[in-house]
């Protein structure tokens, strides 16, 4: 069976919006996560941009 070019094409769409919405998902675990290692950790927006950048970094 043979897909036509509108159904290829409305697949495509699909995908590029499901993607999308895993992107926006996967952006707001991390903002959250890390508001969480925020208040475990009791750092502050210093230490964030400071020396705990330059641990996750490796330096």
């Amino acid at each position: 069976m043979v897909r036509s070019l509108e159904e290829i094409q409305a697949d495509k769409k699909r995908l590029v919006e499901e993607e999308k919405e895993a992107l926006k998902e996967h952006k707001k675990n991390a903002v959250k996560q890390v508001k969480q290692l925020i208040v475990d950790y009791k750092l502050t927006k210093g230490d964030i941009r400071g020396k705990a950048m330059k641990q996750l970094i490796g330096d």
